[in-house]
């Protein structure tokens, strides 16, 4: 992701494509195939959202912060490692955690890629994207 322009100068093209960013990202979704480049708590690959906004207080309990998927699974399920021993009162929370992720079918053979929402193929397309960042009522309540 580019970062954003701070500065008052700059080319406004590129500062105007830059401000739909977020919007766009908001409007995809990851696909894991492979899993190979797909973080595993840093981004939002599971249809539930965020692993590490969702479970901060796991995030902070296991190893594999960085990992990517394919790192953590294995043909027999998550290989997941923890810093130290459970306490009881943490194990009905790892117990949802686990809950959330069992939902994972498993890897494929192929690469991990952005599926874009604005249509029902997945793929992008200008025209499907105009349709969904250009919001007409913004537009109106902008006329003089």
């Amino acid at each position: 992701m580019t970062k954003e322009v701070t500065t008052p100068y700059g080319v406004s093209l590129w500062k105007s494509i830059r401000s739909l960013c977020d919007e766009f990202k908001q409007n995809t979704k990851i696909k894991v195939v492979d899993g190979a480049k797909t973080r595993f708590w840093k981004e939002d690959w599971h249809e539930a959202g965020n692993l590490e906004t969702l479970f901060p207080d796991i995030h902070t309990l296991v190893l594999q912060q960085q990992n990517t998927i394919a790192e953590l699974w294995t043909p027999h399920g998550w290989n997941i490692i923890f810093r130290r021993h459970l306490n009881d009162w943490e194990i009905p929370r790892v117990t949802k955690f686990f809950g959330v992720i069992e939902q994972f079918s498993g890897l494929e053979t192929g690469k991990d890629r952005l599926q874009w929402l604005g249509n029902s193929t997945g793929t992008f397309k200008v025209s499907a994207a105009y349709r969904k960042l250009n919001h007409p009522i913004m537009q109106a309540s902008k006329w003089p």
